[in-house]
């Protein structure tokens, strides 16, 4: 039954035909759905309970650092595990935290700020093991022909759970108590748990029981990135875009809106909408076109109109100008990443794609603080918000510009 069905995936079997792609894609986007729910009912929760709005900082830090450092070790486990048993563990997992968060929302007046930060961190540490593994087992269900299509899928998907997970915690939150919610995510993540387990994929685990030292395996991860060309140009654009873009667009669009535009929360949301369709679009789009020729000029070519998306974006003076150019800037950030990502998956090596994939993610995710902090250092000198966006426009295209040079792999690259 297996080898048939693999037989068909290779034969270019529809995507949403594929039991297995489709059962891939729902536990991605449930598992999307409770990290953003759990992350909003705990925001909420401290600021609005326990009134420690300076608190919530260092538990969104506590969340995300060890997150960070949970794909790195998780790179590694689902180049040497079954990618199905270890997204498995990690929503299981996670389930067993927030169910006992849950008991201490029923037994305690008041959950102190401390639990919510470990729990955090332990969310975090099992969330961070759930997409290496993914982005393995990923070529190993679609093929390597429908990668691209299959990405934009995923990360479609991903972007519909993070904009609606806030919005139905919300209104959860409204109607029941903050443990009955836990509940809710809890059964989410069962669900996710158990049906990851019932994927088929093409082959085996080629290094399942490996015994070589985890370190070791770690360390030929690095090596192998970075001693790779093609690898190693992808590292750094994704390392560049993100800094570039994060903190000047993502951290400043309510400065912008407010400062700029003088507008209020609802014209915010406006922009911030915008920005969330465009991004869904955009995924659509890619998944459409299914692009599998020069991807690594494609995205370069898109890297560039990113960059001057910025530079007219920071000129932008009305708030219908705003959206029209910042649902634009949404739809070139999943065309940029869908096809790099998709290009990593079919350039590495099988048995090192895990740690390939959380190599790249986390040193993207990594300098995302970074460029948050240096975003506020300039507005704290009184650079205006605008003039920072601007100012990043230049180093995406001149980044272009080297890379395409530098890097003709890069450039020929399918």
């Amino acid at each position: 039954m297996e080898s048939a069905k693999s037989y068909e995936e290779k034969r270019g079997v529809s995507l949403w035909k594929s039991r297995s792609f489709l059962l891939l894609s729902f536990t991605t986007v449930v598992s999307s759905l409770s990290l953003s729910m759990f992350m909003f009912l705990q925001s909420w929760y401290i600021v609005e309970s326990l009134h420690m709005a300076a608190a919530l900082g260092m538990v969104l830090i506590s969340l995300t650092t060890v997150r960070m450092v949970s794909m790195i070790v998780g790179g590694v486990v689902a180049d040497r595990c079954s990618q199905t048993k270890v997204m498995a563990a990690s929503d299981l997992t996670m389930a067993v935290f927030l169910f006992t968060l849950s008991i201490c929302f029923l037994t305690l007046q008041e959950v102190p700020v401390w639990i919510m930060a470990v729990h955090a961190g332990l969310f975090g540490a099992c969330g961070g093991m759930f997409e290496p593994a993914r982005d393995a087992l990923l070529p190993k269900v679609t093929g390597k022909d429908q990668l691209t299509r299959a990405n934009s899928v995923i990360q479609g998907t991903i972007q519909i759970a993070t904009f609606t997970g806030p919005l139905l915690a919300g209104v959860l939150i409204h109607s029941l108590s903050y443990s009955f919610v836990l509940l809710i995510i809890v059964l989410f993540l069962f669900l996710s748990g158990v049906g990851i387990l019932f994927v088929k994929k093409q082959g085996k685990d080629a290094r399942e029981g490996e015994r070589s030292p985890f370190y070791a395996q770690l360390a030929e991860g690095f090596r192998y990135t970075w001693q790779s060309r093609l690898l190693r140009s992808l590292f750094i654009i994704t390392i560049i875009v993100n800094f570039f873009i994060s903190g000047p667009l993502m951290m400043g669009l309510p400065i912008f809106v407010e400062g700029v535009l003088d507008g209020s929360a609802l014209d915010f949301s406006l922009v911030q909408g915008g920005l969330t369709f465009g991004m869904i679009l955009g995924a659509v789009l890619i998944g459409f076109l299914n692009i599998r020729r020069r991807r690594g000029a494609y995205a370069l070519y898109l890297i560039a109109l990113e960059g001057a998306g910025m530079f007219i974006f920071s000129r932008a003076d009305t708030l219908v100008l705003s959206v029209l150019i910042i649902v634009l800037i949404g739809m070139i950030i999943p065309a940029v990443n869908i096809p790099l990502l998709s290009l990593v998956q079919s350039s590495a090596e099988e048995s090192k794609v895990g740690r390939v994939m959380s190599l790249i993610r986390t040193g993207s995710l990594g300098l995302i603080p970074l460029s948050y902090a240096v975003t506020s250092l300039f507005l704290g000198w009184g650079i205006p918000i605008q003039t920072l966006m601007a100012w990043s426009a230049l180093p995406l295209l001149v980044s272009v510009f080297v890379l395409y040079v530098t890097y003709p792999v890069l450039r020929s690259a399918d």
